[in-house]
């Protein structure tokens, strides 16, 4: 960051986010991972957990005592994932954090289908906590770490910009169409469409998004344009005097694929 800002590097326009091939896909890696969380189904269980877990045999006060418990868990596990985050990578942990919601989600369907038994009550109580925690672990907070590495100064406001707006319309999308879905139309099978989600950003997370830690913008797009990130091995860094364009801060280019 000191060495960007002794350039003295010109602030981009929203323009050149889409018009310089890099740039343009490693905004494409961050309005994916800011979809990832939103998408994930996680707002869905915070705001409508008394619902759920009512449908799961619980009544209302064991429900609104519940919906603690998942409060409670989402902070202690994402100040563990701050710890986290420098001794084993991004990456690894949202491909970590969305798994295991793949996992807790379809057990939690289950849970939610079978005849309320004190059992599956039971299992639908922990398998909500399992999804919060490793929703906490990966998908809450690493999409805005990356979101962030991703750019240098002359490129991170627009960017950033664009990726709170993503987030706080996926957000919206899924406070205002989860309820209808959940109890007028699909009831249980809802978070079937979550699963589905979260495999989708699995497999967008494992094949496209890079290790961020440690590495500075060069090496991480030259990464991005080496393919195959899911590989440990370091990309070669290439380096122009030059600008890229007149109209852009960007002082690197687009690599050719290894």
């Amino acid at each position: 960051m000191q060495v960007e800002q002794s350039q003295n590097q010109q602030a981009a326009r929203m323009l050149d986010l889409f018009t310089t091939p890099t740039v343009r896909w490693a905004l494409f890696i961050a309005v994916f991972l800011q979809l990832s969380q939103q998408l994930s189904g996680i707002n869905a269980v915070i705001y409508y957990s008394t619902a759920i877990f009512k449908t799961a045999g619980y009544d209302k006060s064991q429900s609104e005592y519940a919906n603690l418990g998942l409060g409670a868990t989402n902070i202690v596990v994402t100040i563990i994932s701050v710890f986290l985050m420098d001794r084993l990578g991004r990456r690894i942990l949202h491909l970590t954090g969305i798994t295991g919601m793949f996992f807790t989600s379809l057990i939690l369907v289950i849970s939610l289908l079978v005849q309320a038994t004190p059992f599956w009550n039971k299992v639908s109580l922990v398998t909500t906590i399992l999804f919060v925690a490793f929703f906490g672990v990966g998908p809450g907070s690493i999409p805005w770490l990356i979101t962030a590495e991703l750019f240098n100064q002359a490129y991170r406001v627009p960017a950033s910009s664009i990726a709170v707006l993503v987030n706080w319309s996926a957000n919206f999308a899924v406070g205002l169409g989860f309820k209808p879905l959940f109890t007028n139309a699909l009831h249980e099978y809802t978070f079937f469409l979550f699963t589905g989600f979260l495999l989708i950003f699995f497999l967008l997370t494992f094949f496209f998004v890079p290790e961020t830690k440690a590495k500075d913008v060069e090496t991480i797009y030259a990464e991005i344009n080496a393919g195959q990130v899911w590989r440990k091995r370091q990309a070669p860094v290439q380096f122009i005097e030059n600008r890229f364009g007149q109209e852009s801060s960007v002082n690197y280019r687009p690599l050719q694929s290894a």
